[in-house]
């Protein structure tokens, strides 16, 4: 028989953590060297890979791997929850309006962002409900026949959508049905509403995911959030900590890929003494830099804090707290840091380039007077 799975009441404490077990009186103490612990719980995938750039492409979701690795198994239900960056901009007013129209779902838009949501069962992944253990169970209904009870309101899927882009689904199936669902309603249906897409490599990074439960206190600790109640708007400060983060992820790639394309430049100044750049593919890669520059530092969905909070600053705390755990300030200010010292190097190539040039037009005035002084010989030569 199967067994039953409850989610907590409002008034009921979730425990994150399983009890441990007590050792009993007289049981040996199995002592294990440091080293042993500390080589068993390093990922293998830091120790792999130990190149420089590509350690420094992706820490959010290098860490994000190694937390999952780690986590321990929660002995209560734990939904999805997954964000999505496929495009640079979003017309939320008018994707509402198309979703209130369609059959099944709704939509409500408030500033820069729609909440979208199923109105009526059977849910996405209703028809595999019953053969899948970690989707909730209602406090009152029971397992029937080895099939899951699951609690129509903690399972609806809904998702938001934010101006500048982003997508946070919240109770989906899959990260492949997710990408399906996106590209076919937004991506497809709905492409006039939508800007420029990104590149694979870009959709890829800022991909990232965390699950969340129920519990009587807000928390969020090794990829696991804990909700506090039912309310949407809680949902909404955890969706824009996640998007904002998955936004920074995208301008940590571009950073990244700055600095590949310019770390053969000191190396060639070491054997070299110079570097051949023409001015021309200099102007270019300092424009580079500053469009990724600008785009991080300019951009207010990613700096300032949300009008919505603004209004209604009840989960203000929650989302400042989901944006430490992002490391967003200080993710910010290695992003920057990195394109300062990109371009300090830029401006000492202008300045080697200008030197050199100088160099040159003062060789060429030299040339102008030793021809000016021999012709001024040959002429008194003649007479």
């Amino acid at each position: 028989m199967a067994s039953k799975v409850y989610l907590p009441s409002d008034g009921e404490k979730l425990p994150l953590l399983a009890p441990t077990a007590q050792p009993q009186m007289g049981t040996p103490k199995m002592i294990v060297p440091r080293k042993a612990v500390s080589d068993k719980l390093k990922p293998a995938a830091l120790d792999a890979n130990r190149n420089k750039f590509q350690k420094q492409s992706q820490p959010r979701k290098a860490i994000a791997q190694f937390r999952k690795k780690t986590r321990q198994q929660l002995p209560t239900w734990a939904g999805r929850v997954t964000v999505h960056l496929h495009v640079d901009e979003i017309d939320i007013e008018k994707v509402t309006e198309a979703f209130r129209q369609r059959d099944g779902w709704n939509a409500i838009d408030h500033f820069e962002v729609c909440r979208i949501w199923q109105t009526e069962p059977p849910y996405i992944g209703h028809e595999t409900l019953g053969t899948m253990s970690d989707w909730p169970m209602s406090d009152e209904e029971a397992v029937d026949n080895g099939h899951i009870a699951v609690d129509m309101t903690t399972a609806m899927p809904e998702l938001y959508l934010f101006s500048f882009g982003a997508a946070v689904f919240w109770n989906f199936p899959s990260d492949e049905y997710e990408k399906e669902w996106m590209t076919k309603h937004l991506l497809e249906d709905l492409s006039d509403y939508c800007g420029d897409s990104y590149s694979d490599a870009e959709i890829e990074s800022a991909q990232d995911s965390i699950s969340f439960q129920y519990g009587d206190k807000y928390s969020i600790k090794r990829d696991v959030c804990v909700l506090s109640t039912r309310d949407s708007g809680e949902k909404l400060a955890v969706s824009f900590a996640l998007a904002k983060s998955s936004l920074l992820s995208l301008y940590e790639l571009r950073v990244q890929q700055v600095i590949e394309r310019n770390s053969h430049i000191p190396e060639a100044m070491v054997q070299n003494g110079r570097i051949h750049m023409s001015t021309r593919e200099m102007s270019r890669e300092i424009g580079r830099l500053f469009l990724v520059k600008h785009g991080i530092n300019l951009d207010q969905s990613l700096i300032d804090t949300p009008e919505e909070f603004w209004e209604d600053d009840r989960f203000e705390p929650y989302y400042d707290v989901t944006l430490k755990y992002f490391e967003i300030s200080k993710r910010l200010s290695l992003v920057n840091n990195r394109l300062d010292m990109i371009g300090e190097l830029h401006n000492k190539i202008m300045e080697e380039n200008h030197t050199h040039h100088a160099v040159i037009l003062e060789w060429i005035i030299i040339l102008l007077i030793v021809v000016e002084v021999v012709l001024d010989l040959l002429h008194l030569g003649f007479y």
